[in-house]
């Protein structure tokens, strides 16, 4: 029987999806700026969960470590809106370079292309360079510093007391905004 600290099931991501406005648009951004490999793209028809049939294209980029990131180019049930630049908060991708000297020659070139790539910002644990894609999501090319492994390390030791101290110190906040049910952990059972 599978724990909550069993990782063997969970081997990886095979790949983190969001929508895109325009696949061409997207694979444009991902493999000639980014430089990742385009793995695949499909496209299918078939009824949405509202019973309508509905057809896009799912495209692939595969990353160094053979995961994937992908889209949906689904115009019939986009939202305009969607698109707009998101708060760093709100959604991002980080991925990781070896280097920082990869990370600046990475940023050099992405800007060579004409894409505003702003940094490095400094973190402590991780150095990072951002832009944003067609789509409106912010991405970040980072890389690790030497105190990373030890920051989280540390992190970890103490990270249920962290935990509880945010918690006790937010909950008024986030009840008033969200309501005490959304904030159940367990959410509530599916009918």
């Amino acid at each position: 029987m599978s724990g909550a600290n069993d990782s063997r099931t969970l081997k990886g991501v095979h790949h983190g999806a969001f929508r895109c406005r325009d696949a061409e648009q997207t694979r444009w951004f991902y493999q000639d700026v980014l430089g990742l490999e385009t793995e695949g793209a499909v496209i299918i028809e078939e009824k949405n969960p509202a019973g309508v049939n509905e057809r896009y294209m799912h495209i692939f980029f595969r990353m160094g470590n053979g995961e994937y990131i992908a889209f949906f180019d689904a115009p019939g049930s986009a939202d305009p809106g969607w698109f707009e630049k998101k708060g760093g908060f709100d959604m991002h991708w980080a991925f990781e370079v070896d280097s920082e000297a990869d990370m600046l020659a990475m940023q050099k070139r992405i800007q060579g292309l004409g894409v505003t790539a702003l940094g490095p910002v400094d973190h402590g644990f991780v150095r990072s360079v951002y832009m944003y894609d067609p789509n409106g999501i912010q991405v970040e090319i980072t890389v690790r510093t030497p105190t990373h492994d030890q920051t989280f390390k540390d992190e970890r030791a103490h990270l249920r007391g962290s935990l509880a101290e945010w918690t006790a110190s937010s909950r008024a906040e986030k009840v008033a905004k969200f309501g005490a049910a959304a904030l159940d952990r367990r959410g509530k059972p599916a009918r």
